[in-house]
């Protein structure tokens, strides 16, 4: 199955360099647009020293890790965001429940978007200069921690687009909701989790875990302390969290399919 997965991407793939020049431009063109996000923020630290005890620089770690979190997840799972509400609309998913293969994995191999390399560059560049400049005292379990961090994001992200695409069996188009989760999500973890209440700790930590791409680890990374009290060390269960979530939207999926109702076309 995995590698009838790579073969069918690396159909799409190749049919998306088919002309370099166009594919480097939009790579670059969506680089520089999502790379926007980040000068919000370092216009913010012109203003301010730190935000809430947290410097530029250890908020571009931050920022770094749930971009390219997010970035993986949006180029892997794009086939559940945008081509299947318009499949959902079309009425043509019938096609796909009489295919042998499995509807989740013909949705997961229907789309793969390699332009979406443009935020894991800008991302990348992101967190690379914030790990220039911050003070780090690298270990193995540290650099461990990182990339199962930003790993563990990208799967969380990935099941958030799952249960949105899940939703359109009931309502045609994913719920703007899901988007306040992904994107939202995104911009809100770009910062430290403790400046924020209690109520939306809880929610990003617990329920949609999206923090877990990046706050846990930082805290562990920069051996600093929360004010809240949460243990650094809570980063290792970061592929747990992931795992569970992605498990349980998976569980969803399939639930939905259940009860899909043919469009009859």
């Amino acid at each position: 199955m995995f590698r009838l997965y790579l073969l069918l991407i690396g159909a799409r793939v190749r049919a998306q360099m088919q002309y370099k020049v166009s594919f480097l431009l939009d790579l670059l063109g969506f680089a520089l647009a999502t790379g926007l996000e980040f000068v919000i923020i370092a216009v913010l630290f012109t203003r301010f020293p730190a935000l809430g005890g947290w410097s530029g620089h250890e908020v571009a770690l931050l920022y770094g890790m749930t971009a390219i979190a997010f970035s993986l997840s949006e180029m892997v799972a794009r086939g559940f965001d945008a081509p299947f509400e318009r499949m959902m609309v079309q009425g043509s998913f019938d096609r796909v429940l009489t295919r042998p293969l499995g509807s989740f994995f013909q949705i997961l191999a229907s789309e793969f978007q390699l332009r979406r390399l443009g935020r894991t560059l800008q991302g990348t560049l992101v967190l690379g200069y914030a790990l220039a400049v911050l003070q780090i005292g690298w270990s193995p379990a540290k650099a461990l921690v990182l990339v199962m961090a930003v790993l563990s994001g990208a799967v969380i992200y990935g099941g958030l687009v799952v249960i949105g695409a899940t939703l359109c069996f009931w309502t045609i188009k994913t719920p703007e909701i899901i988007n306040a989760f992904t994107f939202g999500g995104t911009t809100l973890v770009s910062y430290p989790l403790n400046i924020y209440n209690r109520f939306i700790r809880a929610v990003f930590l617990s329920i949609v875990p999206v923090a877990f791409a990046n706050y846990p680890a930082a805290l562990l990374i920069l051996e600093r302390r929360d004010p809240h009290g949460l243990p650094a060390e809570l980063a290792w269960a970061a592929p747990l969290v992931a795992g569970a979530f992605f498990a349980l939207a998976l569980r969803f999926w399939r639930f939905g399919v259940s009860k899909y109702q043919s469009s009859g076309s």
